[in-house]
């Protein structure tokens, strides 16, 4: 008979001889039978962690992919911005574009503190809102979270102004819960998680009719856009 063979049936001999002993090793000590049955629902649990763990990664790692395609094919459309442009697209991407186009014109600025401060109000206004869009499309909470003076006031007044409406209403009361000037509001995680909750319904229903005003605004104002 081949060696192989040979230590292919020692093995075999070795495994059914340890399980042998196993067995009357538990049968000798019941409180063994316990100890391996706890470490094979350990490994079990573990094991299932693992799996859970792998598979956020890998989502957050599809969704981070995702967003920063989304991103790539916004800035491509609306490297240069036409007036047709402005008419043919739908009401919230048209935010999202003018938003990310206004950002690339910022980005190339040596102080972009100093030039957001500069931005004319059309424009103020309409990428303030373009990053409620983007940053509160989650959790609008997440939108103040991310982001702080003065982009956040600049939202009130955009939400105020070109959306308007309960969803107004939601945004300044979120404004208030996270302004940390303001002592008289107060930071509770279940109005905050009640809010949030109501604008994600807000968005769900109005769909892109919520920021038909907005376009409405860009293109009465498609002069500080254009080009």
């Amino acid at each position: 008979m081949p060696p192989a063979n040979k230590n292919k049936f020692d093995t075999k001999g070795n495994n059914i001889l340890m399980l042998t002993i196993l067995r009357q090793s538990i049968a000798d000590y019941p409180i063994l039978y316990v100890v391996v049955l706890a470490v094979l629902v350990l490994c079990v649990f573990l094991w299932a962690i693992a799996m859970r763990a792998s598979r956020r990664r890998r989502g957050e790692k599809e969704s981070l992919i995702a967003a920063l395609e989304y991103e790539k094919a916004l800035r491509a459309q609306f490297r240069f911005i036409t007036q047709q442009l402005l008419i043919d697209t739908p009401p919230e991407r048209l935010v999202e574009g003018v938003c990310c186009a206004i950002q690339m014109d910022l980005e190339a600025q040596p102080d972009m503190q100093a030039a957001y401060g500069a931005l004319p109000e059309p424009r103020r206004l309409v990428y303030a809102l373009g990053y409620v869009v983007q940053d509160g499309r989650g959790a609008l909470s997440e939108f103040f979270r991310r982001n702080g003076q003065p982009l956040t006031k600049s939202a009130l007044e955009a939400v105020w102004r070109l959306v308007g409406g309960e969803c107004a209403a939601v945004f300044a009361g979120e404004y208030d819960a996270f302004d940390e000037e303001n002592e008289a509001a107060s930071l509770v995680k279940g109005d905050i998680a009640a809010a949030d909750a109501r604008w994600e319904e807000l968005v769900r229903a109005q769909g892109e009719s919520l920021y038909a005003e907005a376009k409405e605004y860009i293109l009465a104002n498609s002069q500080f856009f254009v080009g």
